[in-house]
């Protein structure tokens, strides 16, 4: 069994070993229900206009069974300072927004308090901006959904990551905000889908409120806790889509 993962930067941090990132947790969890080894394609998007000629590109060189598409609350959620100052000063703002984002990909910077403080004052003084517009990240989701659906015999599963956030860390100060932006982004996308008869899965309530892994991070990823969280929520999606191209009374199968 193959699956092709369309995920997010937390499938390829570092500090997170393999077999405890959220990719591998789910599947061993198909792997229970399937009764046959999974593996694991994981390729990291961001919600462009080209996405979905590259995804029929991975679908033809990589032939999964099941595609594991997931919307990233990140992409227009979270108000990026660094992306406030090069929209509005444009050619003069660039270097300084660059430099920025540079800083916020140092792991050991940006996870020290003095970074999480200048932050969070830097978005109280200028404000930001999320890196797509939420109009973007649906038109081009629903463009994706429909190339992989396009592709006979595979199957399909969209997550949706927004309900799974609490009022901490990097989205501490304009969480009101935030969730208006997941009414229109997700909720869009969940009806898209539920049109389709496409398994759509997401969490109605914070994965791990007050997530002490979150606190000593840098207030976007999660921790080990929260990738076996994640990993064994996404797993029961991975199922629900094998089980909806088997037919429902599909059975582990061990020899």
């Amino acid at each position: 069994m193959k699956v092709l993962r369309l995920g997010n930067s937390e499938d390829v941090r570092e500090d997170i070993p393999l077999e405890k990132r959220a990719y591998a947790i789910a599947a061993r969890r198909l792997e229970e229900a399937c009764g046959e080894p999974v593996e694991t394609v994981p390729r990291v998007i961001w919600p462009e206009p080209e996405l979905p000629d590259l995804v029929r590109e991975w679908l033809d060189r990589y032939e999964p069974d099941i595609v594991f598409l997931k919307v990233t609350w990140y992409w227009w959620g979270y108000e990026s300072v660094p992306r406030r100052i090069e929209r509005k000063l444009g050619r003069v703002g660039k270097p300084v927004a660059q430099a920025s984002l540079k800083a916020a990909d140092i792991s050991w910077l940006s996870t020290t308090r003095p970074f999480k403080f200048g932050r969070r004052l830097a978005h109280r003084l200028i404000g930001g901006d999320p890196q797509f517009r939420p109009e973007q990240v649906i038109s081009v989701m629903e463009a994706t959904i429909r190339a992989i659906l396009a592709k006979e015999g595979v199957g399909l599963v969209v997550k949706a990551t927004g309900g799974g956030r609490a009022p901490e860390g990097a989205l501490a100060d304009y969480f009101d905000a935030f969730v208006k932006r997941r009414e229109l982004v997700e909720g869009s996308i969940k009806r898209f889908c539920e049109g389709l008869g496409v398994v759509y899965i997401a969490h109605e309530k914070p994965v791990i409120p007050n997530d002490p892994e979150l606190k000593r991070g840098d207030g976007i990823h999660r921790g080990t806790a929260g990738h076996m969280s994640m990993g064994d929520h996404e797993g029961g999606g991975l199922v629900q889509a094998w089980r909806a191209m088997v037919g429902d009374g599909a059975t582990a199968s061990r020899g």
